[in-house]
Order: structure tokens, then sequence, then C-alpha cells
């Protein structure tokens, strides 16, 4: 490089830096014509905005948001989040209830310009200019479009005559210091937008109520508001899905408001509405308060204005002055979240009213943080609902004036935080500072919300309340009607901060470790009390330490940020403690080690019972009790309790133990199991340990003798379970590797020939059975079409086995409906010379408990062959339907190989629990084997299952291949029909040490 064009780059360089140092951002300024047809749900509207650069570029094309096209078809970005994400109603929805935006004409100064959309994003359009805008330059663009209104499916929506409409309008995309911003619609991502005025009047019929961003500037309209608000409340406040006739007359309600940058509004006919007034300390200027609710929730919402109110003093005090005339807040529908923040209104689910109180102070405090604070929501929702939830919850809690609303509070508060600590737990959580189409949807709200409401509760008790206040009012200052980045935030807390806070920034928000701290021993010095903590965390982070005396706190203390192990010294007003811990204020997950006791043993809490189950985020150790029942066909009825640990957080090492007594066979029973979690870094996502065991009676005799005699089994079974890591966390696949090993005790019966009678008599004599089981086992939970395969080693002192398993769910063009397809291949090696030891262990096309030689799975009568009990079946090896246990050899039975297809099938009968199903097999020698010389075995017939989980399933077989039929009939005669019905309880696919986790994730 010649020094002339080295000179060159530092130049530019020079430049470009300065260029950058200097803020700008654009301007949009709207104006709009809507009217809205209740009849068919559409809008008809007029745009027209002044685009001003204010940047030193010139632009050369607009990005222009078309977010009603999200509705457009099941392709879009807004589709594909939702499917991704579980939620399918609009995936499957009818083209009359989805919705789109067309009828546009762009007009810029006057002249028509073309636009287009990528394929699959017709949310996002590009203009190009007819000419490119300098610096300083304006231009008009004007378009007229026509929304249809889609249902309710995330934000924008209709409910019968119900109108929730927003980012319903064609709408200019950011142009920042980092570029163009276009973004398509999502349901889990919000929004970014330019700030302007916006002037917009809307047509509808007479007796609408509507709440709208921006200042009312129709006398006639307030008016009618005001004698609304003074209407009493209905005595019929029941819900209604009939609306009142809307009204022949139309009126036009005209909106205005500056320094914002969106524009939504809400109409229903029902609406009750409340007024209020306030002036925030520091103004003269009264603020008006609206809401607007539907009867059925009138003492939810009695107090509405008067958290709009208090909302408006706190987040005042806390931030910075609320500039606007008027805050509302209107009840709804939406399906993204409880509720949704606009400029100066929000819309609350109704399905939220039960946390109205917490849900109004958030959506409200959002004026701030996404209002006049107007970040990148989608690149950086810390910074926009991580802020504002810390907030929300200092707010709650001032409001909070009675007992009931502060144990509400405190109730609301430590749900929220178990869903971050659940993902914690599990090591499933995300870091902090992600973009919003990362994270997967527990995350969202886990990690996003209630995570950084944590951390930003930490920071502030670390760097000091008074600090971390004016670091906020600082940023608030700097950065109103303005779009700060995440650097923006940071440089003005680390100016306040009197201490290092990278700490924060660079460790605690993008780790996904959880915080834990250990006290590790507590010792005089002198005159001071030196208490010796570890960080177990693998981040470097302060700790605070607080000293107690019974229930008041008498010292407290901070460390420097550390990793490893420190001490800090209490003052010598410590001296008298009787219980030292961690502060609560620091989001740890284990709070068992967290506290140093005087007295205790090992100077710990100890163990708490309890029943039934409970949440785990204190010092103690806590065990659970629930009774515990059973019932089979040799034990009968059984009666015990569970011993557990099971809750919420989930932990690493958790059991449950379930002693019994059986009334049948006069002794004990019971099931246990115990698992200890590893989390690696690399290849695996977790290891777990687990043991298993139970002992039943499966069989029972009464040949010759007074008083039955019962065989029992007893199972333990260890295991290795290696859970692979995927490279997103949005990733639907699991991939497993289990290492399994089996010791099972089993009693047989021995008769022998009783001398004094000559009758061959029973006596319980024992063997030791060992099993070795290796399995891979690949999962796609995705929500349409998952799948699942396997390959599975078994091995014993007689016998190879191998199985391999393929399912597959195609699901068809309608909620809940599928076809389900598996596909089984089995191949059998017989290691040992004994043929009869080796014949147990056989494929078989149908399976029942004799062939459960593992003890896997439950039966009520495992070693029946008639009656109840022999009607059970389990969807193992070749799947099939009719057991034929009296017929030797049994039908369908391999000591080869064997292969199987079965097939099921929703029937379009609403949500009957109610499929037909059919079995084709085959297996080596099977035209031999077969009285009929058939090569091919086949079942169909009717399924009735319990909807939930499948967990029961009833088989009705109506047609059969010739060998099945030959044998019921042979065997049954005329009550073949009834005998042929077989059933199975498919509880072997229940981990319940992962109950919690997987109940949590049915909540959220």
């Amino acid at each position: 490089m010649n020094l002339r064009l080295l000179l060159y780059f530092i130049i530019l360089g020079s430049i470009t830096a300065n260029a950058q140092s200097t803020y700008w951002q654009q301007e949009v300024n709207t104006r709009i014509d809507v009217r809205l047809d209740d009849k068919k749900h559409f809008l008809h509207g007029y745009e027209e905005f002044t685009y001003i650069n204010h940047s030193p570029d010139t632009i050369k094309y607009l990005y222009i948001h078309l977010w009603p096209n999200a509705y457009k078809n099941d392709r879009t970005a807004f589709s594909e989040q939702q499917v991704t994400n579980g939620q399918t109603a609009f995936y499957f929805a009818k083209p009359k209830d989805r919705g789109y935006i067309d009828s546009l004409t762009f007009l810029i100064d006057g002249r028509e310009a073309d636009y287009y959309s990528e394929p699959n994003v017709p949310d996002v359009a590009r203009i190009d200019l007819l000419q490119p805008l300098p610096p300083g330059g304006q231009i008009k663009v004007t378009t007229p479009f026509r929304v249809k209104i889609p249902k309710v499916f995330s934000r924008m929506g209709h409910t019968g005559h119900a109108y929730y409409i927003s980012q319903w309008f064609p709408k200019p995309a950011v142009y920042d210091q980092k570029g163009w911003h276009p973004i398509p619609y999502l349901d889990q991502g919000e929004f970014y937008s330019n700030f302007g005025s916006y002037d917009v009047s809307i047509t509808l019929p007479k007796n609408y109520v509507v709440m709208a961003t921006g200042n009312y500037t129709d006398e006639s309209e307030i008016n009618w508001l005001d004698s609304l608000s003074k209407v009493p409340f209905p005595s019929d406040t029941l819900y209604r899905k009939s609306w009142p006739k809307s009204s022949d007359v139309s009126k036009t309600i005209h909106f205005h408001e500056d320094n914002i940058h969106d524009f939504a509004w809400f109409a229903d006919m029902r609406f009750i509405v409340r007024k209020d007034t306030v002036t925030l300390p520091g103004s003269s200027n009264a603020i008006t308060a609206y809401t607007a609710f539907l009867p059925i929730h009138r003492e939810q919402w009695m107090k509405g204005t008067d958290n709009l109110k208090s909302t408006l003093r706190h987040y005042n005090t806390y931030v910075g002055p609320y500039p606007y005339k008027t805050v509302k807040a209107a009840e709804g529908d939406m399906l993204a979240g409880g509720g949704m923040e606009y400029p100066t209104v929000t819309l609350i689910d109704r399905n939220a009213t039960y946390f109205l109180s917490s849900v109004l102070v958030h959506e409200v405090g959002h004026n701030w943080f996404y209002g006049m604070l107007a970040t990148n929501e989608r690149d950086h929702p810390w910074m926009d609902e991580g802020i504002n939830s810390y907030y929300e919850r200092k707010t709650s809690g001032d409001i909070s004036r009675d007992v009931e609303s502060r144990k509400e509070n405190k109730k609301n508060d430590v749900m929220e935080n178990l869903v971050y600590y659940e993902s914690v737990a599990n090591r499933t959580d995300q870091p902090s500072n992600l973009s919003a189409p990362e994270y997967t949807r527990q995350n969202y709200g886990g990690d996003v919300y209630f995570k950084n409401a944590l951390l930003l509760s930490w920071l502030e008790q670390y760097m000091g309340r008074d600090s971390f206040n004016a670091a906020m009012q600082d940023y608030f200052n700097q950065w109103q009607f303005k779009h700060p980045y995440p650097e923006d935030f940071r440089a003005i807390f680390e100016k306040h901060s009197t201490k290092p806070i990278n700490w924060f920034f660079d460790e605690a928000m993008i780790t996904k470790q959880p915080f834990d701290y250990k006290i590790n021993h507590v010792e005089r010095a002198g005159d001071s009390t030196v208490v010796t903590v570890t960080n177990k965390s693998d981040i470097t982070a302060p700790v605070r330490i607080n000293a107690y005396t019974h229930d008041s706190l008498i010292a407290s203390t901070w460390s420097a940020p550390f990793r490893g192990k420190t001490q800090l010294a209490l003052p010598p007003s410590a001296s008298g403690w009787t219980h030292i811990d961690v502060s609560k204020e620091i989001p740890e997950l284990n709070l068992t080690n967290s506290e140093y006791r005087r007295r205790g043993l090992m100077h710990r809490s100890g163990v708490q019972f309890g029943l039934g189950s409970g949440i785990n985020l204190d010092y103690k150790e806590r065990v659970y009790l629930l009774p515990a029942l059973g019932y089979n066909e040799y034990d009968h009825f059984q009666l015990g309790l569970l011993f557990h640990n099971l809750g919420w957080p989930d932990k690493r090492f958790k059991f449950a133990v379930a002693p019994m007594y059986a009334f049948g066979s006069k002794s004990f029973t019971g099931t246990g199991t115990a698992a200890y979690s590893w989390f690696p870094k690399a290849t695996f996502k977790e290891i777990i340990l687990q043991a298993d065991a139970k002992s039943f009676h499966y069989n029972e005799t009464e040949q010759n003798i007074p008083d039955p005699l019962y065989s029992r089994y007893i199972k333990v079974a260890p295991s290795l379970n290696f859970i692979f890591r995927e490279k997103n966390a949005l990733s639907p696949v699991v991939r497993t590797l289990t290492l399994k090993g089996y010791a099972i005790s089993e009693d047989y019966f021995d008769y022998k020939m009783d001398p004094t009678d000559s009758l061959y008599k029973p006596s319980v004599k024992n063997q030791m059975k060992y099993y070795g089981l290796l399995r891979y086992k690949h999962e796609n939970r995705r929500t349409i079409n998952p799948f699942n395969y396997s390959i599975e080693g078994q091995v014993g002192a007689d016998f190879v086995k191998i199985n391999l398993e393929g399912n597959l769910r195609i699901d068809y063009n309608k909620k809940n409906k599928s076809l389900y397809v598996r596909g089984y291949f089995g191949k059998f090696f017989a290691i040992s010379n004994d043929e009869y030891a080796a014949s147990r262990y056989y494929l078989n096309s149908t399976f029942t408990g004799a062939n459960d030689y593992l003890y896997d799975d439950t039966y009520e009568g495992r070693s029946e062959r008639d009656g109840f009990g022999g009607r059970q079946i389990s969807i193992r090896e070749g799947g099939f339907k009719i057991p034929t246990s009296f017929q030797n050899p049994i039908i369908g039975r391999s000591d080869n190989w064997l292969a199987s297809l079965n097939l099921k099938t929703d029937l379009p009968l609403g949500k009957l629990p109610i499929r037909l199903f059919a079995d084709m097999g085959t297996f080596a020698n099977a035209s031999l084997q077969n009285p009929s010389g058939n090569k091919y075995l086949f079942d169909g017939g009717v399924e009735v299952y319990l909807p939930f989980a499948d967990m029961v399933s009833v088989y009705i077989p109506l047609v059969m291949s010739k060998d099945f039929s030959d044998y019921l009939k042979s065997i049954y005669g005329d009550k073949r029909f009834g005998k042929s019905i077989v059933f199975s309880l498919n509880l072997q696919h229940i981990n319940w040490l992962k109950a919690p986790r997987k109940a949590m994730n049915m909540i959220l």
C-alpha cells in the first residue's frame, strides 16, 4: 500500500467516524382516512405520509411494511413462526378467516411508483424512488388501501363485531445508522418504527366506542365518552357472543398526536367506559385516563383508571415525565400475550383480567420503554420488555395497597420467575440479549421478560439505588423520542456507576449457566465476621451477603466481581448473627447452599416435608408426600405413600419412591426411581444417570393347595441417557443414546408330586435374569408431520435381538386430524442351545404381558391368557391387535425376523376420539408356520382412545387374516367378536421424574 492510498483511507475513516458520531433519525408524518365496513369486516383507507431524510445518505428506495399480508397464507414468516411454536390455529384456518391488504397504488409526489415483494414475504415491499432523495430532502407518498380484517390469530383481528386494529396500514421501515430494517410481521417479536406525527380519521357506525392512539379532537365524541363514563354498571354481566346491531348512522372520529411511531385503535359496541384525570408532579397539565371493558369483567376493571394513574406517577418518578395528554386501556381479544402496547393506548386480553393490575402496569409502562425510548424491539427485545418488566415489578409492588394485593403481586412474581428458573434448571435458557426470533416460545417470556427483570434488580442493588436511578433518568433524557441501541444504554450506566459493571453486560446477560453462590464457612477474625463464599457459576460477578439476628437484618456487604472463592468481612455489628445468607436479589437457582446457620445440621436449614408438590425456591430441601394407589390381577388393591422431591423448578437430583401394601397378596409391593443430571458444554446437552426399581406379583396359583401362592418379580434397572446438543435452540430434533442394564429376580412355580395324596403341588422357586439394552433414538418434534426412528439392541444369556422402529404422523389439512404410520423390523439371534429358554424372547406380531420379559410396561394381568387381563396388549414389535395365547405355536411368532406396518387414521367426526387402524406383517417362514399357508397377516378395525396423551386405547378388530379368524372361531366360537376386543395402556413412555417439567411446558 503506497503512502497516498494510506492517507486516503485515514481521511475517509476520520470522516466516517465523525459522521457516525452525529446522531440523526428519519421523520415520517402520517395522515390516514379509514372507514370500517363491519358487515364484511373490511377497512377502506387512504394514506398520505411525508418522508423526511435527515440522514447523511442519499435514499434510492423505501421499504414499506404491509403487515396485514402476514395473514394472507400459511407460508408467511408469521405463519411459520406460529407453527414452530406449536400454534396451528392460523395454519389450519379457512381462507375466509384470514386477512390481507390490497388496492395499493403508491404515488410519490403525485407520480406512480412500482413496488414489489420477495416470494413468501408479502408483508414487506420495496418502492424504488423515481429519483434519489438527497440528505435534507422530503417526499410525499400517497396510496389507497383495503384491509381484510382476519379473525384474531395474533394482534390485529376481529371477534364478531369487536375490532382490534393494529399493524394495519402501509408503513415505512426504519433507516438508521445501521442501515435499513425491513421486518416481516411476527407473533413473537415486536416492532421498530419512525417517529413523526399521526393524524387519523376513523369512520364507522355511530354506536361503536373507540379507544385509539392520540387525542380526540371532536368535542361531540369527548362529550359522549364523558356521558358513558357516568352510566352505572349494568346488572347483567354475562358474556355474550352476540353483538348489538350497529347503527345505520356513521360518525367520523379524528385523532392527532405528535412524537409517536405507531397508531392503533380498538372498537366495540359493548364497551363500558370509565374516565379519570391525573396531574403528575412537576406538571400543571392534566392527563385524561380512559378504560373501556366488557360487563363480565367489571369487578376486575373497577380500579382500572386508578392503575393507569398510579403507573403514570411511578414511571414519571422513576424514569421521566409523560408528555402526552391521554392514556387509555381497552379490553379485547389477542393471542400474542396478555396485552399489547401502542402509543397512549393498550389492549388487554380478556383472559388476562385475573392479573389485570400487573398487566396494566406493564402495558402502560411501555409508553416509556417502546413509546418514547423507541428501541429496535425485534433485534433487542430486552431493551423494552426486560427493562419494562423490571419497572413493572417495582411499580406493582408500590401500588399493592392491601394485604391481598401484596400477596397476589408476590404470587405473580414467583410464577413469572418460575418460567425462567425452570429453563435454567434444565439448561434450556438462552442469553438475555438475543433477537426476538432466536428465542424459544418459553424463553421469550422467561429470559427476555423475567430474567432481565431479575438481572436489572441485581444491577440496581450493586450500583446503589441512587446511581441506578440517576443513570436511568439520564438515559431517558438523552434518548426520549429517539432510537437508542444497547451500546448507548451501557455507556450511560457505566458513566453513572462508581463500580465496574462490565460483568453485567459482558457475562451476566450472555450466560446460559445458572448463578450459584455457596457459603462455605463463617468465622470470627478479630472484631469482624469473615464469610467464605464460592462462586460456582461460570461468570465473574459480585455477591451480597446479609447477616441476620433471627429475622432482623443487622449487617450487609458486597463483594467485588469475582470467580472462584472469596472472603467478605462483616462489621462488628454482625457478631450476634443467627444466620447469614446470599441476598435474594441475586437470581440464584439453588438456594440450599446459600445460607449458613449458627445452629443446624451442617449449618443448613435441613429438610421440610409437605403435601402434594410445590415450589423449590428457598433454603430448605423439600420432600413431598402423596397417597400411592395401585392395582393388578394378583396383588389387587394396593395402598401406600409416595415420597418425592419433584417440584418447580426442576432439581438435578430427583427421586420418587412409592412403597405400598397389597391387600390381595397380603404383602408389600412398590416402585421407585431416582436420577441425577449432568449438563456438559460440548457434545451432550444432558447426561442422566437413572435407576428404576419395582416389585409386584405377576402370577398366582391355587392348584391343589388351600391358599394361593404368588410369584413376585423384583426389577432393578440402572441406565445412562445421553441427550445430544443441537446447534439451534429452536431445533425440534431430540437425539438420545440410552445404555441400560436390567437385574430381574423372578419367582416361578415348581410343581412336584406330594406323596401323601399323589397330587402335584407348587412351590415357589427363584431365578435371576440379566439383560443389557443399547438404543439410539432420533425424534423430530416439529409441529407438522413429526417423526421418530430408533435402533435398539437387546442382549441376554440366551439371545440377541435388534429392533428397528419408525413412526411418522402425516397431518391432514385439518387441525388434530392425521394419519399415523409405524414401521417395524426385528431380527433375533439365539445364542443358547436351549430352545425352550430362548423361545421366551422370540419376536411377536402381537405383544402381550407374557412377552414383556424386561418388565417395562404396566399390565393389569401380566400372565393372563384370557379374561380382562388377557385382553391387554402393547404396541411393541409387530404392533398387531389380536393375541393368540392359546395357539401353539403362537400365530405371528418368529425366531428369525419379523416385519410389520401399522396404520391409524383420525376420522372427520369432530372431536370424537375414534380412529381406524390396520396392521400388516410377515416373518421368516410365514407360509410354513401359518396354518393357512399364507405369507402375510393383517387385521383392521376401530380404535377408541383417551384423548389425553393417547394413554389408553381400545381396539375393536373388524377384519383380519384367515389365521386370526380361524383361531378366534376355534377358541371362542360365537363369542369371538367380544373376545377379540383388546386394550393398551401406554404408560411406558411416561418419565415421572420429568412430569413437573412437562406440566410447565403444557401450561406455557
